[in-house]
C-alpha cells in the first residue's frame, strides 16, 4: 500500500537522512501502533476487571455522601432548582 503525508520541512530533511527511509518509516508506524493498542488493551482491562479501583477523582470523592437520604426526585428537583 502506498500512503503520502505532509511533513514539515525540518522533519522530512531529517528522515530523509536515513540510511533506508521506508523501512525507518514502516518501524516507526508499527512501534507507535503498539503502543497505542497497549494502551488501550490497559484502559479497558481496567474499566472492566478493576471495580474496586478507582481513578484519583473517583477515589477522592467515595464516601462523601456516605450518610446522606437522597434520591432520584431530590436531583429532579436540584435540576429544577437550577435550570428554571
Amino acid at each position: 500500500m502506498q500512503l503520502a503525508i505532509e511533513l514539515p520541512d525540518e522533519l522530512g530533511n531529517e528522515l530523509l537522512q536515513q540510511d533506508n527511509v521506508t523501512q525507518f518509516v514502516q518501524e516507526a508506524v508499527k512501534s507507535r501502533l503498539l503502543e497505542v493498542r497497549q494502551s488501550n488493551t490497559q484502559r479497558n482491562t481496567f474499566i472492566k476487571t478493576n471495580e474496586q479501583e478507582h481513578l484519583p477523582i473517583t477515589r477522592s470523592l467515595i464516601g462523601i455522601l456516605k450518610d446522606a437520604n437522597l434520591g432520584v426526585n431530590d436531583y429532579k428537583q436540584h435540576l429544577e432548582d437550577k435550570y428554571l
